[in-house]
């Protein structure tokens, strides 16, 4: 007689147990802060450059949701790995 919780023989190692988060929201967030903290090391270096002449203090602006997207990645990254681990037994 079988057990009455038996797992009808699935396999646990299927791809939706081991499959890993993707790396997209990792690379994102870095790739984010880094332009973030350029805009505005550039925007204070040399103001006059072309673009970054024309928007005047709305550089900051740029540069620190820049920051805040990446915070936002960061937040889908960490989510993602969450739900992935619950999945594996």
């Amino acid at each position: 007689m079988s057990a009455p919780y038996s797992d009808g023989g699935t396999d646990h190692t299927s791809s939706q147990y081991t499959r890993r988060p993707s790396r997209w929201p990792a690379l994102a967030m870095v790739a984010s802060w880094i332009t973030g903290i350029l805009w505005i090391v550039v925007y204070y270096v040399d103001p006059t450059l072309p673009v970054i002449g024309d928007l005047g203090n709305w550089n900051l602006l740029v540069g620190f949701m820049l920051l805040v997207l990446g915070v936002v990645f960061a937040l889908i990254l960490a989510v993602t790995v969450v739900v992935s681990a619950r999945r594996r037994p």
